[in-house]
């Protein structure tokens, strides 16, 4: 051993000892953190590349540039159908209501040769106008319940009169509220007539038709979890 080892001092000795532990120490901590990469890369796979909504998509609207972005996510956690390229989904109609945050998969948008309201009608759907009249006037893309109410002598003693007929039914579209003029003249009122244009199953079109010849609509407001479990459409709010 050296003249100027056996010299050293003992606080250079611990300081010495110190960078040592540090080093190994790092060691330790980088070779544990590439580990955990690795894992993650044999669990997730290699990224890939997908659009994703800056802001809320809603439904019937026209997919802007601002609105989307790509980013690099696991492919292992990227849903089928998602897009890759923004170009691929500007201009697009919303005929799913997209949260921000989330991946634009295909079938939340309306084929690129729709355009309008025809856009938001998939297969196996109609959009239909229903009058209620208790006065609720809901937002476009929320989800409600069609309640009819038959007269009771057509129904029988046995049947309830009051049926839903449209479960978990996404608005499309409202009618404007009254002018000043008409809520001064009473027509804003609790009873006013309020026409809203909902998405339903061919089948809910049906019994709608046939409750409003025989009785009157009323809508009710539902939470968006049940647009979720009805028609599994591409996001749910958690």
């Amino acid at each position: 051993m050296s003249r100027s080892l056996l010299h050293r001092t003992p606080r250079a000795r611990a300081a010495q000892v110190a960078a040592v532990v540090a080093a190994l120490l790092t060691v330790r901590v980088v070779t544990a953190d590439l580990g955990a990469l690795h894992r993650g890369a044999r669990r997730y796979g290699s990224t890939r590349a997908v659009v994703v909504a800056r802001t809320d998509l809603a439904l019937g609207s026209r997919v802007r540039a601002a609105a989307v972005r790509v980013v690099e996510l696991p492919g292992a956690s990227v849903a089928p159908g998602a897009f890759t390229r923004t170009g691929d989904v500007v201009g697009r109609i919303v005929s799913v209501p997209v949260l921000a945050g989330t991946a634009v998969l295909d079938r939340a948008l309306a084929p690129a040769r729709r355009d309008g309201s025809s856009g938001i009608v998939g297969p196996g759907r109609r959009a239909v106008r229903v009058v209620g009249t208790d006065g609720l006037r809901p937002d476009p893309g929320s989800v409600v319940d069609v309640l009819a109410t038959l007269d009771s002598r057509a129904v029988g003693g046995d049947v309830e009169p009051t049926a839903v007929v449209a479960h978990a039914a996404r608005v499309i579209s409202v009618d404007a509220a009254p002018s000043g003029s008409e809520r001064e003249s009473g027509a804003g009122g609790a009873n006013q007539r309020v026409g809203v244009v909902v998405l339903v199953t061919v089948d809910e079109a049906s019994r709608i038709a046939d409750a409003t010849a025989r009785g009157a609509l009323m809508l009710a407001l539902d939470p968006p979890e049940e647009a979720c479990r009805e028609a599994a459409p591409v996001s749910c709010p958690p």
